[in-house]
């Protein structure tokens, strides 16, 4: 880093390139808040390494065996951590911010992550002949309002005050960090032309309403759902059980083995007895499940890990197969069994049911569904979008029961002949996963408010991806070469030895 204690820095000159709006921009802020691409916080951790080095406290002390560490390279170029690196003065910070929520390993990741991409924006400003200036470094200080005063504004005085060491670190922080924040600003001040914002604003806001029966488990007919469950009815015998729960294994162990334990447990959790199905307790594995209902009634089973707690039940009641027809609570619970474990049972009944409904809808969509006692989803505005796009809404995020999503994300040309039907068509029955489902096409529409959006927001999110478009290629560039987990691996391992 350059050394600048000697330096008489022109505060006036930089303060001179501001325009006046930069200074209303500046008024308008409070003190110590702007932040640019994460330097902000960087300034006050080198200002600390300048005073003293506390590298052992950083959680990461067996790193400490060598002056330098090399995690990888970028275009030749090495991505070290090393005391004033670019990387060692990103985990310092990282570390001081967020050293008690995270593990100091991830830390060091991100400080990596940051330092490669720094490198290589650096790179790229120094390809196109990109010089600092002192008068660029002095006014990059300005705008960081590190010497603001409590209205906002650059206080020559707190500046002068400041020590010759802290000021140091302060500008070379700054000067560091400068080509690469200059060149993120570049890309992402990048604007559209008008003619490519208006023809999008113009596909956001031309679109159709839809409205869909869905053929699936969830309208599985009564009798056929009777008839499943009575050729199958091991997954759902009842049985009756109080649970309590412990979270370490001996603790439960102890509950299990003390029924007195037990109620005063009971009596703590507040738990109550519950009818459980086979397939509900299928968690807590099959054989301890089939221990589970040949337990008699009131004794007391387990400990069951279910997840991460620990689970003993007492039986209330022996196992019973229930009596399917007109239950509609059981006969939900055989649906989800089926939807979740035999799907093509469902499908094969949906092609004809939606086949069915399709004949009688094609003609008269309204009075078909009337007739049949089906629900109908309904679809809002939607553009045509396949979900690909952050500035267009999709059947992604319009669809809430999802059925048509999938319907459209997986058959391009249905998409297709949701967007070029007729007004008021009925689209013929089709599959969307195990389903099937009967679509009502509405008219084609415009929605000015969805026009609005991208007027309001294209720049913003044009730029925003432009950044993370940029990110990504650098990171999965050629000239990457990455080896930050096998160097930190065998740091670990030499730690242990």
């Amino acid at each position: 880093m350059a050394d600048t204690e000697n330096k008489d820095i022109d505060f006036n000159k930089a303060k001179a390139e501001l325009t006046k709006k930069d200074h209303k921009e500046a008024k308008e802020k409070k003190p110590h808040t702007k932040k640019s691409f994460g330097w902000w916080a960087g300034v006050i951790i080198l200002i600390l390494i300048s005073i003293t080095f506390i590298l052992p406290a950083t959680g990461i002390s067996f790193l400490f065996v060598d002056d330098s560490i090399e995690f990888g390279r970028y275009n030749g170029e090495p991505i070290a951590y090393e005391n004033g690196s670019y990387m060692y003065n990103q985990y310092v910070n990282l570390y001081t911010q967020y050293g008690s929520y995270m593990d100091s390993n991830s830390l060091l990741y991100q400080a990596y992550y940051n330092a490669v991409l720094n490198e290589a924006l650096t790179q790229k400003a120094e390809q196109v002949g990109f010089f600092v200036s002192d008068e660029m470094v002095n006014r990059g200080i300005i705008e960081s309002g590190y010497y603001n005063d409590d209205s906002g504004v650059f206080d020559e005085a707190a500046y002068e005050a400041t020590g010759v060491s802290e000021r140091t670190a302060v500008y070379n922080s700054v000067k560091q960090q400068l080509p690469s924040t200059t060149v993120v600003s570049d890309i992402s001040s990048v604007l559209s032309s008008q003619a490519e914002q208006d023809f999008v604003a113009s596909m956001a806001s031309t679109g159709r309403t839809f409205e869909y029966v869905a053929f699936d488990a969830s309208v599985y007919p009564d009798d056929l759902t009777v008839n499943y469950a009575n050729s199958n009815p091991q997954p759902f015998t009842q049985i009756t059980a109080t649970v309590v729960t412990a979270s370490t294994q001996e603790e439960a162990e102890g509950i299990a083995a003390d029924s007195a334990l037990f109620e005063s447990t009971l009596a703590e959790q507040s738990a109550t007895s519950r009818t459980f199905c086979f397939y509900e307790l299928e968690g807590l594995g099959d054989e301890n499940v089939n221990l589970l209902f040949s337990s008699a009634q009131g004794e007391l089973a387990g400990p069951y890990l279910n997840g991460s707690t620990y689970e003993v039940y007492r039986i209330d009641s022996a196992p019973v197969v229930p009596d399917f027809a007109g239950d509609d609570e059981i006969l939900d619970k055989v649906r989800t069994y089926i939807a979740s474990n035999a799907p093509e049972v469902v499908t094969e009944w949906a092609a004809g049911a939606a086949q069915e409904f399709y004949d009688a809808a094609s003609t008269d969509f309204d009075t078909a569904l009337g007739q049949s006692g089906y629900t109908v989803q309904s679809v809002g505005f939607t553009p045509v979008s396949n979900g690909a796009s952050s500035v267009l809404s999709s059947f992604q995020t319009t669809d809430a029961y999802g059925l048509l999503y999938s319907a459209a994300s997986t058959d391009d040309a249905y998409e297709k002949s949701l967007f070029t039907s007729a007004d008021g068509g009925v689209l013929a029955p089709q599959a969307a996963g195990d389903a099937y489902i009967v679509t009502h096409v509405g008219a084609m529409v415009e929605d000015d408010s969805q026009a609005s959006f991208v007027d309001t927001f294209y720049d913003y999110l044009t730029s925003t991806l432009a950044q993370s478009d940029l990110q990504n290629a650098i990171l999965t560039s050629d000239l990457f070469e990455d080896d930050f987990y096998t160097v930190l691996i065998e740091r670990l391992i030499q730690n242990q030895q």
